[in-house]
């Protein structure tokens, strides 16, 4: 779907019946390792920080992904749990075009797509629900899957003072939750620890996990 640097940022699985001659793509599997790893290491610091992982009455999960390249990952997430709301944020209509034409994604009551920029959605979210992401949070978990073209992470998810640590630090992230970003290996990950820690310093029982 999109190289950059060598590395496969996407791919979806295409299952195709001995009964039939039409081929069908299964947009809620995680071929890839860093998918899987992305999605079960975010899952498994939710459940030990005592987030309703697991359906516990009328209890709702509500994650955000910011960046949907494939799809697979929110995908993955909303077609396991049915109880958790994922919002998914991208930028660019064409990376959502081609999701939902060429990768098996779609939409569903638990998943849907914003086409709008990540930092000013998450920005917004805070301004007009700010009640209720002062009382409590607004999301469970935070996933920055998102890239420029030279690969990297849009410095407004991961810069001190910048868009998506503002909205942190203003209640995007309930108690007890994970903020998740896939950054290259090449990455110093002591400038977006220090932005992410600053902005939940004053939010307290918050964790947040970097996946590299």
């Amino acid at each position: 779907f999109l190289q950059s640097g060598g590395l496969i940022q996407s791919v979806t699985k295409v299952v195709v019946s001995p009964h039939s001659q039409l081929a069908k793509m299964r947009g809620a599997v995680v071929p890839l390792a860093y998918t899987k790893s992305f999605a079960t290491v975010v899952l498994a610091a939710l459940s030990a920080v005592g987030a309703p992982v697991r359906r516990r009455g009328k209890e709702q999960l509500r994650i955000l992904c910011i960046g949907l390249g494939g799809g697979s990952v929110p995908s993955f997430i909303a077609e396991g749990l049915p109880h958790c709301q994922v919002d998914v944020v991208e930028l660019e209509p064409a990376v959502i075009h081609a999701a939902k034409q060429g990768m098996g994604f779609s939409e569903r009551p638990n998943l849907r797509v914003i086409q709008e920029d990540g930092a000013m959605f998450a920005l917004r979210a805070v301004k007009e629900q700010a009640h209720e992401a002062k009382e409590k949070g607004l999301y469970d978990a935070v996933l920055v899957d998102a890239y420029e073209p030279n690969g990297n992470v849009p410095a407004a998810l991961w810069s001190r003072g910048e868009g998506l640590a503002e909205a942190l630090a203003g209640g995007l992230l309930r108690p007890q939750g994970v903020v998740a970003t896939n950054f290259l290996p090449h990455v110093d990950l002591a400038a977006p620890l220090a932005a992410y820690g600053n902005a939940l310093a004053n939010r307290p029982g918050i964790s947040f996990s970097i996946q590299v």
